[in-house]
């Protein structure tokens, strides 16, 4: 009798716990599984504003579609040659947007891929317009058997397959710039060349007048080239990178839109030995160096603030004293001196950091440097138009 008992206990506590099994299962959520997607948007004209035709776009590379998300998703996987240090960032774009900024012009829509336009330096040069043919014969620095048009556009390419890879559009684009040439960035790369074989390194400049958009292009670029190259950077600026014809929409058709973010980046010297063995032997580290420059930008850029894409404007500028006035390299006190200039010299501003202006002496357009607001003051003469210079 009593094993009868135990035994029909034994037989309910399993049906229980069969039962309480049951239970947890019927009422315990679903597994969440999490999949990250990379998205490469839709290669579309930039809205309302002039794009490159076939003819003037000779290499465009256009991603494919994914219908289902409209936001480019930046997921960077290129890496440097063993022998060298491999840029460490990873980029994922975080933008910020501020909704009190009223823009100017209107942003694009936020379904508008991100394009940018990759200007390969003298290629194609023979075949400049008619407004730009004393440029005909402007075949830049050559060593050996390696003309610049052949280092520019390899790298150019270069630059462009690891942009497509992340979801941007890129037009690869020769000397002659489409007229009104539009996108969210434009970066001209050129090989320097000198008769001092000693000198070395690399340098970008933005347009005559500069927007913050273009500064900003600028820095990203500089901080990420410098990470992937180590090479040095070369502070001589000169009026000839700064009056760019590519950038000179005030003279001439085949130009940027007033609107583009841009910059010239020379990407080392030919002529330097140093230098020339990175840019031989290491193409893909200088891609990786400006392809993460752009995706820096990409990443801080806000695109909603569209006055950052408008050039500033300043009045001309005089010394505030009788006495001759000192221009600096950097915008500090302690940066070097490059020039002093009389007190009835004319000063046209370019761009603006904090207490200081980044000026040209007018009449003298291959001296730019900084001088401290505080030291000078607004004139109502016209500044002198800047001359057209060669690439």
């Amino acid at each position: 009798m009593v094993r009868h008992v135990l035994l029909r206990r034994k037989i309910l506590l399993s049906l229980l716990a069969v039962g309480i099994a049951l239970v947890i299962l019927v009422l315990r959520p679903p597994a969440l599984n999490f999949a990250i997607s990379e998205v490469t948007p839709t290669s579309q004209p930039l809205a309302g504003r002039a794009t490159p035709t076939a003819d003037d776009r000779p290499v465009t590379s256009t991603p494919s579609t994914d219908e289902t998300s409209t936001t480019p998703t930046i997921h960077p996987s290129v890496t440097a040659l063993p022998t060298l240090a491999a840029p460490t960032a990873t980029f994922i774009p975080t933008i910020v947007v501020t909704p009190e900024i009223v823009p100017t012009p209107t942003p694009r829509s936020a379904d508008t891929p991100f394009r940018v336009g990759l200007q390969a330096g003298h290629w194609k040069i023979a075949e400049q317009p008619e407004e730009l043919k004393r440029l005909r014969t402007s075949t830049g620095a050559s060593v050996g058997d390696r003309s610049e048009a052949e280092v520019n556009l390899d790298i150019a390419r270069r630059v462009a397959t690891l942009l497509q890879q992340v979801g941007m559009v890129v037009d690869v684009l020769p000397a002659t710039v489409p007229p009104d040439y539009d996108a969210d960035a434009f970066v001209s790369i050129h090989a320097d060349g000198s008769k001092n074989t000693s000198a070395r390194g690399f340098k970008l400049a933005t347009p005559w007048r500069t927007s913050s958009a273009s500064q900003h292009l600028s820095d990203a670029l500089e901080i990420e080239y410098a990470e992937a190259t180590g090479l040095p950077r070369d502070s001589r600026i000169t009026a000839n990178m700064r009056l760019y014809y590519a950038f000179n929409y005030e003279r001439y058709e085949h130009t940027i839109a007033k609107t583009t973010p841009a910059v010239i980046f020379e990407i080392g010297f030919l002529t330097n030995t140093s230098d020339r063995a990175m840019i031989n032997n290491y193409a893909e580290n200088i891609a990786i160096g400006i392809a993460n420059g752009i995706i820096r930008y990409y990443n801080e850029y806000d695109p909603n603030n569209g006055a950052a894409l408008l050039p500033q404007e300043f009045p001309l500028q005089r010394p505030l004293t009788n006495e001759p006035l000192d221009i600096h390299a950097a915008p500090s006190n302690d940066a070097r001196t490059i020039a002093s200039m009389a007190a009835d010299s004319r000063l046209i501003p370019l761009q603006e950091n904090d207490d200081w202006y980044e000026v040209v002496i007018q009449e003298e357009w291959h001296i730019i440097g900084w001088v401290r607001k505080d030291q000078v003051t607004v004139t109502i003469e016209t500044p002198t138009p800047p001359p057209a210079n060669d690439p």
